[in-house]
Order: structure tokens, then sequence, then C-alpha cells
């Protein structure tokens, strides 16, 4: 049997200083950036390790949305409210 997860859950928002985005790497997307909803919730920026049309995602609760630029994921996390946490490298403009 395999167990792939289908979404975050962080219960308490204490733990956010120690979590890094990279902790929720895969084979096939890099976490970049954390980010938190509303009401506390994480989200994370991922970069795919493979070239793509929509080489990045934004991935919050059970849902996932895909863009073709950093600035466009950042944009949808700001336009919803959600609170980057953490400044962006200047490698991850690109």
């Amino acid at each position: 049997m395999i167990f792939k997860p289908m979404g975050i859950y962080v219960d308490e928002p204490e733990h956010y200083p120690t979590m890094n985005a990279a902790d929720f790497s895969d084979r096939n997307y890099t976490g970049r950036h954390i980010a938190r909803q509303r009401d506390g919730k994480p989200v994370f920026i991922m970069q795919s390790k493979h070239t793509t049309p929509l080489m990045w995602k934004v991935v919050y609760g059970f849902s996932t949305v895909f863009f073709r630029s950093f600035a466009d994921a950042v944009e949808f996390c700001n336009s919803r409210g959600m609170e980057l946490m953490l400044e962006q490298d200047k490698e991850e403009e690109a």
C-alpha cells in the first residue's frame, strides 16, 4: 500500500518558524516559500524541478493551483489575503 499526502494541515501556527518550505519538496517540486492564509493555515509556493509550461504551484489545504511564473503565484496569494512569511530569494524570480 502506498500513502500519498493529499493536503497540508497544521493546527498549531507557532510551529511556522521551525517549518522550512524545502521540507515539503518531493521528486517533482521544490518547496520555495511558506505563506499563511487568513485563518493561519499554511500555504506553500513550489517550483517544478522539470521544464513545464506551469513551473509554479500554490498548495493550500486540499487545493493546488498552477502558474506560469513566481510573480503570478504570489499575486494569487496576495489577492486571497495570504501573507508570505519569508522574503523571496532573487534566484526564484526566474
